[in-house]
């Protein structure tokens, strides 16, 4: 009896290191079978702040990254105490990482990637990225979400991703071309990786791109945090209104959209595509998260007097015309394309929010006592009539 006792104690034992040693060596597979529930990336729960893992000190050159990634729940640790910024991260992860810095947005797409089933942990990250061509695949029907993420790929979905956002990304330059292996970036990347060498969102190593280097958890979210300090630069909307009108030195990206819809100049040359192009920011600014748009626009109010509230105003009922009509088939979709507006994916877009935003906006400057966005403009034809 007590042999049989025993014999079964070791057995147990076995089981038991055999299960702990499974789990601490997660295969790279296993990714595609994690659910998630908006709390979890890679199957494990969010931390403490970065101040809390121990692989994470203040010396890092990450650590502000990932205390902002952390805060933002854009990730987590891999455990309670531990980041793991040196393990490489996967193509799910990069996208799920962008999708949350986004604001979780949910989309009706239909995707093409049979790898990427509806239930798992990525999938509406996947179908949001390839709604607005963030991300391409593999090929056409191949998502590789298990594979790891390299840098070029990870700059290239950063610099979609930024384009999508309203960030500046016409921004390249000779500078990528005194790295050694410039070489040999693969050609969808060079824009990209141009752009993010400019604006010193990737800085190399030791004179080297590195772009088929997989990217760990650490330099991604550096990314993204890079990324996001090209947005601090707030303009000041004070004084008269070519003061605050033409601002669009601004590298915020809410503030960028509201200044593409409040520039458009109605019966000029080329009004008809600032016009389809202010559309496009406006529902751009519906497919933030929400709240943060209603913000946005709120700050941007409380700058301006009321002669500039009021052009606002008037300029908003005309991008949320042009934006109803694209989104009801009234408007022929083709005139995006001359906008330089091609990639915007309309069937992206939620009229529901769009009309939640624009009541939104509509309450703010009611409140800011603009009560006919009309009265001002009735010389610009044919926008003056009811």
């Amino acid at each position: 009896m007590k042999r049989t006792i025993r014999v079964f104690s070791l057995l147990l034992a076995a089981v038991m290191l055999l299960s702990a040693q499974a789990l601490a060596t997660e295969p790279a597979q296993a990714v595609t079978d994690v659910e998630h529930s908006g709390q979890y990336l890679c199957g494990l729960p969010r931390v403490e702040p970065a101040q809390a893992f121990t692989d994470v000190t203040k010396q890092d050159y990450f650590y502000d990254a990932v205390n902002w990634a952390v805060e933002k729940e854009i990730t987590s640790g891999v455990s309670k105490d531990v980041f793991a910024p040196n393990r490489d991260c996967t193509r799910a992860d990069f996208v799920t990482f962008l999708w949350r810095a986004a604001g979780k947005p949910v989309v009706n797409y239909a995707m093409s990637f049979s790898d990427v089933k509806e239930s798992f942990y990525y999938a509406e990250a996947v179908r949001w990225a390839a709604s607005l061509g963030i991300v391409t695949g593999l090929s056409k029907n191949t998502f590789g979400a298990a594979n790891a993420v390299t840098r070029e790929q990870a700059v290239t979905m950063l610099w979609r991703f930024a384009k999508q956002q309203g960030f500046d990304t016409t921004q390249g330059g000779m500078a990528i071309r005194e790295y050694n292996d410039y070489d040999s970036l693969s050609e969808y990347a060079r824009e990209a990786m141009a752009w993010a060498v400019n604006t010193e969102i990737l800085k190399g190593s030791n004179n080297r791109l590195l772009p088929d280097a997989a990217c760990t958890r650490a330099q991604l979210v550096t990314l993204l945090y890079r990324l996001k300090s090209q947005t601090t630069d707030m303009v000041n909307y004070s004084g008269d209104v070519t003061g605050w009108m033409y601002a669009s030195e601004s590298k915020d990206t809410l503030v960028n959209l509201l200044v593409s819809i409040d520039t458009v100049a109605h019966g000029s040359a080329g009004g008809s595509l600032q016009q389809a192009s202010a559309a496009v920011s406006l529902m751009k600014l519906a497919m933030i998260e929400s709240g943060k748009a209603e913000d946005a626009v709120k700050t941007y109010l409380n700058g301006m007097n009321a002669t500039q509230k009021d052009f606002f105003s008037f300029q908003w009922q005309q991008a949320l015309r042009q934006a109803n009509a694209l989104l009801d088939g009234s408007e022929d979709p083709a005139i995006l394309d001359d906008a330089g507006d091609a990639g915007f994916d309309l069937k992206a877009v939620s009229s529901d929010r769009v009309d939640a935003l624009d009541k939104t906006v509509t309450e703010l400057l009611r409140d800011a006592g603009v009560t006919d966005e009309w009265k001002n403009h009735t010389d610009l034809e044919p926008f003056n009539a009811a």
